[in-house]
Parts: C-alpha cells; sequence; structure tokens
C-alpha cells in the first residue's frame, strides 16, 4: 500500500508539472485583474479579465468582460450612442489555449492572433493571417512586480516586442487586438497590478481611490440648483472641509474605516452663511464601494429597455490633481442594438437619471453631477497630502468675508395664517427691482406682483389673497439686482 502511495504521489507530481508547461506563459489568468497603463495615447489605465471559460474539445476558451467606450452619436432616437458597450476588450473578445501552449486571441470579426511562447528561438510562425509573423527571441529570467519569473520574448515583424511571464502572463507589448480590430487602442501596455494577488500598485479599486493619511485636507463645494417657480430659481451652496484624523484597516484586510473632522459653510436660498461646528464624522470604504473595482468598460443592468446602470470607462492622467488617475463613470440607459459587435448606451439625459462622477486615486471623488428636478454638482477645489497640494484650500475664515457681504435676512410675512391680504417687509441695502409671487402645495403660481423698481431701505408689499382655499402656500421674493429669491411658508386661514 505505501508503494502504492507513493505511486500516486508521482504520477500526481507529474501531472501538475505537465500541466504548468502546458500552460507556461499564458497571457492571462482566468478571474485575475490585470491593471495595464500605456504610455500613450493620454497616459491612460485599463483593467480586463478573463470573466468566462468553457471546453472545446482539448481546447480551453475563455471569454474576455466587454469593453465600454465612448461613441460617436448614431442616428437613432433617443439620443443613442452616447457609450458604446463592445464584444472586443484590448486583446479581442476570448483567448483559447490550445496543446502545445499556443494561445489564440480573437476578435468578434472572427479574426485571429496566435501566440506560441514555448517555440524554438527564432522560428517564426504566422501571428496573423494578414501576414505578421512572430518569433521567441530570448528567455531569461527576471522579475515581474517584484515577483522572481521566467520571461519569455516575442518580436513581430513590424518590430514590436511582447514579454510574457511563465507564471503572471502578461508583462508588456502592444495591445493585440488592435491588429485585429481598428477600434481598439494603438498602445504599449505595461503591467502595474494584479490586484487579487497583491502585486503592484492598483490605482482603480475603491482602497486606491480612498487612500488617505492622517494629515489630508479637502475642500468641497456643492452647488444645487432648482426652480422654485417661474422665473424663480434657488441655488444653495455649501462649502465642507475634511480633515482625516485617523486611518484603520480591519483584520481581514477588506475595509478601512477613516475617522475625519468635517466642517461645512451652508448658503441657501434666503438667509446669511452658516458655519457649523466641526464634527468627527467615520468614513467605512470597502473593496467594492461604489464599485470602484469594476474591470474597465463593465456595465450594469439587463438588455431590456429602460435599464440603467453605471459605465466605468479606463483611467487617465490630465493636468488636474497633479497628475493623478482619474477615472469617469457614469449613468447610462440602454437603447438599441447597431451593429453586430457592439450595443449602444445613452447617457442618462432622461429624467431622474442624469448621474456622473469622476474619482481619482487618493483624492476620493473629485466631481460629480446629477440632473433631474434639481442640477446638483460637487467639485473638489483643493487639497493637501503631507507636501502635495493642488487648487485652492482656502479657509473658512477666507470665504466668510465674500459670501457675507451680503446682509442677512430681515423678510418676514404678516399675519401668518392670513386672510383676505398678506402684508410682506423686507429691507434692501441698495435699490434694485423686486418682485413676489405666491405659489399653492402644487407648486403653481396662484398670485403675483410683478417686478419693479425699489428704492433702498425697509420696505413693503402687500398681495392680496381673496378667495384663496384654505392650505399651506409659499412666497417667493425674488431681488433681481442681487440674482438670489427667498422663500416664506405661509398658511392661509378661514
Amino acid at each position: 500500500m505505501k508503494q502504492f502511495s507513493s505511486l500516486l504521489v508521482m504520477l500526481a507530481a507529474g501531472l501538475c508539472a505537465t500541466t504548468a508547461r502546458a500552460q507556461a506563459y499564458r497571457p492571462f489568468r482566468f478571474g485575475l485583474s490585470y491593471q495595464l497603463s500605456a504610455t500613450t495615447p493620454g497616459d491612460t489605465t485599463h483593467v480586463l479579465r478573463l470573466v468566462s471559460r468553457q471546453a472545446q474539445g482539448s481546447d480551453s476558451l475563455f471569454m474576455f468582460d466587454k469593453r465600454t467606450s465612448r461613441g460617436r452619436g448614431l442616428p437613432q432616437q433617443g439620443n443613442c450612442g452616447y457609450y458604446v458597450q463592445r464584444n472586443d476588450n484590448l486583446f479581442g473578445t476570448s483567448l483559447t489555449q490550445r496543446p502545445g501552449a499556443e494561445y489564440v486571441l480573437t476578435a468578434a470579426n472572427g479574426r485571429t492572433f496566435t501566440l506560441r511562447p514555448r517555440t524554438a528561438l527564432n522560428q517564426a510562425w504566422a501571428a496573423t493571417t494578414a501576414g505578421l509573423t512572430a518569433r521567441v527571441t530570448a528567455r531569461t529570467l527576471g522579475t515581474v512586480l517584484g515577483q522572481p519569473d521566467s520571461l519569455a520574448t516575442i518580436t513581430l515583424s513590424d518590430g514590436a516586442v511582447i514579454t510574457l511571464g511563465k507564471r503572471l502572463g502578461w508583462v508588456s507589448g502592444p495591445a493585440l487586438g488592435h491588429y485585429l480590430n481598428a477600434r481598439l487602442p494603438q498602445a504599449t501596455l505595461t503591467l502595474t497590478a494584479l490586484p487579487e494577488l497583491g502585486l503592484g500598485t492598483n490605482q482603480l479599486g475603491a482602497f486606491a481611490v480612498y487612500d488617505f493619511q492622517p494629515g489630508d485636507v479637502f475642500l468641497r463645494k456643492n452647488v444645487n440648483q432648482y426652480a422654485l417657480g417661474p422665473g424663480a430659481i434657488c441655488q444653495t451652496q455649501i462649502w465642507t472641509r475634511d480633515s482625516i484624523i485617523s486611518r484603520t484597516l480591519s483584520t481581514s484586510g477588506d475595509a478601512l474605516d477613516y475617522q475625519l473632522q468635517r466642517r461645512t459653510l451652508t448658503r441657501n436660498c434666503s438667509g446669511a452663511p452658516v458655519l457649523s461646528a466641526p464634527v468627527v464624522q467615520t468614513l467605512h470604504i470597502t473593496r467594492t464601494t461604489d464599485h470602484l473595482d469594476r474591470p474597465t468598460g463593465f456595465w450594469e443592468g439587463t438588455p431590456s429597455a429602460g435599464t440603467g446602470g453605471l459605465v466605468h470607462l479606463p483611467a487617465w492622467r490630465t493636468a488636474d490633481y497633479n497628475g493623478r488617475l482619474v477615472q469617469h463613470h457614469a449613468h447610462y440607459m440602454q437603447c438599441g442594438t447597431p451593429t453586430a459587435d457592439s450595443t449602444s448606451l445613452l447617457n442618462g439625459s432622461n429624467l431622474d437619471a442624469g448621474y456622473s462622477v469622476r474619482t481619482a486615486a487618493g483624492l476620493g471623488q473629485t466631481q460629480e453631477e446629477y440632473t433631474s428636478f434639481t442640477i446638483e454638482t460637487t467639485t473638489l477645489l483643493g487639497y493637501r497630502k503631507g507636501t502635495e497640494i493642488w487648487g485652492q484650500l482656502t479657509t473658512f475664515a477666507q470665504l466668510l468675508p465674500v459670501r457675507a457681504s451680503r446682509p442677512a435676512s430681515t423678510t418676514v410675512a404678516f399675519p401668518n395664517p392670513f386672510g383676505a391680504e398678506i402684508q410682506v417687509a423686507f429691507a434692501l441695502a441698495s435699490p434694485q427691482s423686486v418682485g413676489l409671487t405666491l405659489h399653492d402645495a402644487l407648486g403653481r403660481q396662484v398670485r403675483e406682483i410683478a417686478v419693479a423698481p425699489q428704492p433702498a431701505g425697509a420696505r413693503q408689499l402687500t398681495l392680496p389673497t381673496a378667495g384663496l382655499p384654505v392650505g399651506v402656500y409659499s412666497l417667493h421674493l425674488r431681488f433681481a439686482g442681487e440674482g438670489r429669491t427667498e422663500v416664506l411658508r405661509v398658511v392661509k386661514a378661514e
């Protein structure tokens, strides 16, 4: 029995060795997220993943996650085509592993690119049917993301060079899908992280985006604009200053907790700026916060019409934020299939569906826009991380003198509850035109005093209200010279 067990161990070891040799230099491993950075164009970073696999005889077929890109406006109803989801990722649609360590990348159009990294040195093979050839020009020992590995160098007949690791796969080389589908970018892609293995610097996941340290300071401004009635616009502005106090990683390594001190300065439609007292809050971040670890081009939702979700585009460097990577996430509504290998998506411009957000490595959200019955925008104005400073990290002491230049509200309405008429008293620091409207609980305008010039000082307007039903109303006092509207809640009595 002991000899039989030893034989089984030897057979198993031999099988494992054979399997390892068969999979040697496989460009991508199933289930791993490959973070690939391109030096051109635009210094862009992508994430791709083999998301499914199946057997085809003696071959193994692996499918890439689909890729989303900005589309050209297509002649369809509903403004479709702002984003397009394509079956081809940076290396095509699928990767087929064949016996003898041959790997075939296939695009949606059926064209293929063949890699044979275990072929004898300098022995050429046909990489594509278009005449491109390839040959292994070197095998050396090296490191990939700090890990020792055996490296195969493949040189293409057009001069491009591919490097594959025996253990980890793709190291560097051109986006091979470009040879098969001209829609795909022509760029050199270098492996910069394998998040599941904890290798490299992950720049697109939640932990990378919300990578804060004690002492970091951020200043953001939120502007919320909405209509109070015909010709009356209200705009609320909130400045938020966050100072990171502490950072704690969970014992499992799957969550980050930050203690931060937050203070806000609020200026709404009526009233003087209000500066809050400092409060300490907890910010809880997991590896999947806001789906920031999704592969490039991943889109949520189902094929049914009217389904919405988010598209997550590649990250790129700009002149802002000291060159940190910025990624765009946008809401869409799905609507149609214009071509055989793509699905047209509508950016959420329809009511209640307009949403987009930008994030940056180490900065969290840098911009957020939401459009519905209101238009709301949040923007990162400035930050300090150690000695790194960007933007305008204005203090509240600097903001208050400017924002407090308008006098505090002195507007009052009486009597309240009111009967046949209502009086509105207010004060003007300078001469300007003023108008008054009364709206019912449904927002409909029911009474009006037209906009007219008013002198400076204490003023009073009388609005007749006879015949109005009992209920809750809102008075909108519009200061045309200051570009603002004050709103008062009033009640009509019997």
